[in-house]
Parts: C-alpha cells; sequence; structure tokens
C-alpha cells in the first residue's frame, strides 16, 4: 500500500509502501519425536515454530532452510509447502505474511537452539508446550490433517537456477519436477502418514 507522507524535517513529500515482511517456517517432522518447537528469545515470548524473516534477494525455500540452521542446528530438507498465513493481526509486532514448509532433519541428533531461540526440541503433537505465539497452534492442526491425509500439501519449487541464458530450460524441468513432487508428496502424505521428500529437490535444476 503506497503512502504519501512529509517530511517532517525538510516538508517535502514522499512516498513509501507498507507491505506485509515475507516470512518462512518449517514444520519438521519425525514420527517417533514429534515437532520442532523454539522457545523465543524476544518479544513475544512464548513457543513457536522455527522461523524467521526473508531477506532481500532470497528464495523462501532458502530463507527456511538458513532459519533451521541458525535456529535449530539442522540440516532440514523442505518436504512440501503447507500453507501462505498472512491475517493482518497474527503478528502482533507487524503485518507478517508467512509460507511455512514441511521438512525432515537429516541430522535430529544434533538439534541445538541458537540466533533467535533460546531453546528448540522436538515434542509429541499431542504434548505441545504452551503459549504458542503467533497462529502457529492453527498452522500445527493444519500439519495434523496433513497426517491423516484431510490436507494435501503442495510440491516445493525447487532453488533458483542461477544460469540465465537457460532459464527457459530451467522453468521447464521446475515445473516438471513441482508436478512429480506434488503428487509423491501426497500419496506419501495418504499412504505412510509423514511427509515424503522430493528427491533432490534441494538441487539446482540447471
Amino acid at each position: 500500500m503506497k503512502k504519501d507522507i512529509v517530511c517532517p524535517h525538510c516538508g517535502k513529500p514522499y512516498s513509501c509502501f507498507r507491505n506485509p515482511a515475507p516470512t518462512a517456517d518449517v514444520v519438521i517432522y519425525e514420527p517417533d519425536r514429534g515437532v520442532v518447537i523454539i522457545r523465543r528469545r524476544h518479544a513475544p515470548i512464548g513457543f513457536a515454530l522455527p522461523g524467521g524473516f526473508i531477506d532481500e534477494g532470497e528464495q523462501a525455500e532458502d530463507a527456511a532452510m538458513r532459519e533451521m540452521r541458525e535456529e535449530t542446528g539442522l540440516d532440514v530438507g523442505l518436504t512440501g509447502l503447507l500453507g501462505v498465513y498472512s491475517r493482518p493481526k497474527r503478528d502482533p509486532r507487524q503485518h507478517t505474511l508467512t509460507v511455512v514448509f514441511t521438512g525432515k532433519a537429516r541430522n535430529p541428533d544434533a538439534i541445538q537452539a541458537g540466533d533467535d531461540a533460546a531453546q528448540a526440541a522436538f515434542y509429541p503433537l499431542d504434548a505441545l508446550p504452551e503459549p504458542l505465539v503467533f497462529d502457529h497452534a492453527e498452522i500445527l492442526e493444519h500439519f495434523r490433517q496433513t497426517l491423516s491425509g484431510q490436507r494435501p500439501v503442495a510440491a516445493v519449487q525447487p532453488l533458483a537456477c542461477h544460469h540465465l541464458p537457460a532459464m527457459q530450460g530451467c522453468a521447464d524441468k521446475s515445473t516438471e519436477s513441482a508436478g512429480q513432487t506434488a503428487l509423491a508428496g501426497q500419496n506419501g502424505l495418504a499412504e505412510s502418514g509423514k511427509p515424503v521428500e522430493p528427491a533432490g529437490q534441494e538441487k539446482e535444476i540447471c
């Protein structure tokens, strides 16, 4: 949303844009351990899914994996897109829009809190800590629905190609890969009750 403002110092008008800040969160799930929850170091104080703000020039998938390393010490493979959550009041600090992925840790025993997380641990889905801040209780309920086959997950977009002359080829391969991943992910959730990690989803397509 564009907003016209008058500078209080020089008196000249200028325009600024007030848009939701993009963030990325991940539901890291292990069937025998549960989901990863962090205790926040900063306000709003409470428990939450690990995640954080997407930097300028950063793909949402990259931001999600980076935030997992920083806040939990885990090397996480993204297995699906759970949803996008953007209610204006979901974050008491400012209007944020979060892209929520599902994921699986390659090194679950290495979990260790860092950065904005004061604590990080796996919790069973039926014994989550409280209070859960933001809208993360709703997000986790949606995740439960994916495990029971009531809610599908979408495919994760492959990481960006950096070979500009071959961008069209990248797009064609990405579309094909995304379709195969979505089908595999939905079948995996319905049949086994846990997310399926698409093969090679973190590699560049080109």
